[in-house]
């Protein structure tokens, strides 16, 4: 009995598919890299030509780093934006430069040294991590009644406020990342950038959020006078770390600790 011959159409979707499979073995945490923007599949194949061992630093070199950066942050923007937080956020009184405060705080905006063949590669794990990290805090702090009253929690969201909160913030969930994934050391790159986030590490960091929203601080009275209550008016770096810590919102207090 004969075989039949698949046709032309058929026989380029199966090629099609198996090139996809190969290419998804080969570069096993690139998929969502290389749909978002950060990195372009000719620019790894150009680095893999030249080293089996490329890394972003290969494709990058040269570049300027805030040029990096800015691309590193706009493919992490865009798959955010998928979502609407950060379009919620800024109604409700973000800036744009307290957006990228956060992306700072808790992304690796330079080129990753580790190849894109190693699985230490932690760009795909980074994106689904920081949506992880977005929807918690929606939920938690910025979806919270207390954002519309009776306390002073919304003012999270003024610029100095909001790069003090999360210079804390991400201190604890760095902690709890280095201890629920056994890591080596605590994430020196944020605490998105490390392998994905399981079940039992996103409660611990929901907890730690809901901490944000019951800290003692957002309860204060109003008072331009530092000795009678909190001036939520200010925006000042230093005064307002100064009003944290005095208020315990600080990381051992997030923590659960003190």
């Amino acid at each position: 009995m004969a075989l039949k011959t698949p046709d032309t159409t058929r026989l380029y979707e199966v090629l099609v598919r198996l090139h996809d499979d190969v290419r998804q073995i080969q570069y096993p945490y690139s998929a969502k890299v290389l749909k978002w923007g950060i990195i372009k599949e000719y620019e790894i194949e150009a680095a893999l030509k030249l080293n089996p061992e490329a890394s972003e630093r290969t494709v990058y070199a040269g570049e300027k780093t805030t040029d990096v950066a800015a691309r590193i942050a706009g493919g992490l923007t865009s798959f955010i934006d998928q979502e609407g937080y950060r379009e919620k956020w800024m109604y409700d009184g973000l800036s744009e430069g307290s957006w990228k405060t956060f992306l700072e705080q808790y992304c690796m905006l330079k080129p990753d040294t580790v190849p894109f063949n190693s699985e230490a590669y932690y760009r795909n794990a980074e994106l689904e991590n920081l949506l992880s990290l977005v929807k918690i805090l929606d939920e938690e702090v910025f979806s919270s009644p207390a954002m519309r009253g009776p306390t002073r929690l919304s003012v999270s969201l003024k610029s100095k406020w909001w790069k003090e909160c999360h210079r804390v913030f991400s201190e604890a969930v760095g902690e709890e990342v280095y201890r629920k994934l056994a890591l080596d050391e605590r994430p020196k790159n944020g605490a998105c950038h490390t392998p994905e986030w399981k079940d039992d590490l996103k409660g611990a960091i929901r907890e730690i959020a809901k901490r944000w929203v019951t800290s003692p601080i957002w309860d204060c009275a109003q008072s331009t006078n530092p000795e009678e209550g909190v001036d939520f008016t200010s925006n000042n770096e230093a005064t307002v770390k100064k009003f944290l810590a005095r208020n315990k919102f600080t990381t051992l207090y997030l923590e659960g600790r003190a």
